[in-house]
């Protein structure tokens, strides 16, 4: 005598597509935050769309990363020096972060010659 099969059990493939959907979502959270992660404060404007810029990220301990690279602020200061003045510059603070790093920071970008400088936060 031959079974034969007349339903198909759903169940496991609801489950594996469960798990499927919980990687997909953990993994673009990832990607859209990037790598270095930095608490942003918060403001009551929007950030401006920038496709083309220079990302400059400070983690709450006051280390620095240029394009996800560890930099101190010499090193920040000498890279800068060969890009183009005219590319925006987006600066990436946590917001527990202490004030005298940011500001150092931000005078190491000015003192290179960039005028379109732009600080990232939540809306």
């Amino acid at each position: 005598m031959k079974d034969n099969f007349t339903d198909i059990n759903v169940i496991p493939l609801v489950d594996i597509m469960l798990v499927l959907l919980t990687i997909v979502l953990v993994t673009a959270n990832f990607m859209a935050r990037g790598i270095i992660p930095v608490n942003l404060p918060k403001a009551d404007a929007e950030n401006p769309s920038i496709k083309e810029s220079i990302t400059v990220d400070m983690t709450k301990d006051g280390a620095l990363f240029l394009r996800g690279e560890p930099v101190t602020i010499e090193e920040l200061k000498a890279s800068l020096e060969g890009e183009d003045k005219n590319t925006p510059v987006l600066i990436s603070a946590d917001r527990d972060a202490t004030v005298q790093p940011f500001v150092t920071a931000v005078e190491a970008v000015k003192d290179s010659g960039f005028t379109k400088v732009s600080i990232q936060t939540e809306h």
